[in-house]
């Protein structure tokens, strides 16, 4: 019949596929190379185990070694998260917030910069020099007060920077891009230290930052001279500077700066964004850069909100 002509032909054609693809599979058996049993540069699946365990376990050993040497310290997106949560629980988000950042010029801490930015509107205005100081000044921060959405509010998030080497795990260095060594971090702070304690050392024959180069016009080393001043400031020499002490000696060296410039140095003081920002957020800490690839962390140090009198609201750094 019809159906059972039609029937023996799909049969055959059926048969004729299944022969065409135990040929291929012979042919590439055939001519596939039989001593290489793995394509050259792809790992074993036990050796990528192997390595996700090992980078795991570094990774690991990475961040119990930061967290003794930085108590507090909060992996960069959690810091993120965290703040994000709190500012959004009270109003503020990327509508209706700007975001300025007082952080070192040092490129290892644009990466965190734009992470802090992603919640707050994409974008933010930066005030901070060498070592993280608000070099911007009084017109950088009129300059930023005018940027404030229109009955919105202003975050500002501050802090010195220091490297954290997965090398020996040890503070002042840190592994940069193209870089074989772990290099300085951070720098300004670095050889304001070496000068400050040198001075301070009479048993150094090495002279200070200042006097091993000829004079320069003040406007040449402006920066690094108010780092120097203001760090040695916060210096005791009893007590001596060194490259896990220094963050925290920096920290207070540039709070003074930022609330002059702010005015919220003083509870009976009033800040100078009343009228522009209906809230200002004042967050500073220290902030810990890492190796390329390992994720920067954030020690919180100061988390404060101010009413839009101008006046110290709320201290939020308990809920951190």
């Amino acid at each position: 019949s019809k159906w059972k002509c039609s029937s023996e032909i799909k049969k055959i054609t059926t048969m004729r596929i299944l022969l065409l693809l135990l040929l291929g599979v012979t042919c590439y058996a055939a001519t596939r190379p039989q001593n290489v049993k793995n394509p050259a540069g792809m790992p074993k699946l036990h050796d990528m185990t192997t390595s996700a365990g090992e980078s795991s376990a570094a990774n690991n050993e990475h961040h119990q070694n930061l967290i003794e040497k930085f108590p507090g310290a909060m992996p960069a997106s959690a810091f993120r998260s965290r703040v994000e949560t709190m500012l959004k629980a009270r109003g503020l988000d990327g509508g209706n917030t700007l975001l300025s950042t007082s952080f070192c010029c040092d490129e290892v801490n644009r990466s965190f910069e734009r992470l802090l930015s992603d919640s707050l509107g994409g974008h933010s205005f930066n005030l901070g020099g060498l070592s993280g100081f608000p070099f911007a000044g009084s017109v950088g921060i009129g300059a930023m007060a005018s940027h404030i959405p229109t009955g919105g509010h202003a975050v500002v998030i501050y802090g010195p920077h220091v490297g954290f080497s997965t090398a020996d795990y040890a503070a002042g260095a840190v592994e940069r891009s193209g870089i074989a060594a772990p290099n300085g971090c951070c720098g300004s702070a670095i050889a304001a230290m070496n000068s400050i304690t040198a001075e301070h050392d009479e048993k150094s024959q090495q002279p200070g930052w200042f006097k091993r180069n000829p004079p320069l016009p003040p406007i040449i080393d402006m920066q690094q001279n108010h780092v120097q001043e203001q760090i040695k400031g916060q210096f005791d020499p009893e007590v001596g500077l060194s490259h896990d002490s220094l963050p925290s000696v920096a920290f207070s060296a540039i709070t003074p700066d930022v609330d002059y410039l702010l005015g919220t140095g003083s509870e009976d003081e009033t800040h100078k964004l009343e009228g522009k920002a209906s809230t200002l957020v004042v967050i500073g800490g220290i902030l810990v850069n890492t190796a390329p690839g390992m994720e920067d962390y954030f020690v919180p140090m100061r988390f404060e909100l101010f009413d839009e009198g101008g006046k110290l609201k709320t201290n939020l750094l308990g809920e951190m």
